[in-house]
């Protein structure tokens, strides 16, 4: 574990950056593919209502969004 936190100080490298590079590393997809996908095919009406059109997300992203929306928050 020392070693990591060793790496990452050399790297000058942060969990935040780790995280975003992950996530840009994710497929993204178009709300309209969204909406049309088997995967979501119980949650369309929230996607049209929660996405912007002509924005891409990743799964991540778009379960988070409907998590939130689930549970009541802005």
């Amino acid at each position: 574990m020392a070693k990591n936190e060793a790496i990452k100080e050399k790297a000058n490298v942060t969990g935040e950056m780790v995280g975003e590079m992950i996530k840009s590393a994710m497929p993204t997809f178009t709300k309209e593919q969204l909406v049309k996908s088997k995967k979501y095919e119980h949650r369309r009406d929230a996607l049209n209502a929660l996405l912007q059109d002509g924005k891409a997300y990743s799964y991540a992203q778009v379960d988070e969004i409907l998590n939130k929306f689930d549970k009541g928050v802005r």
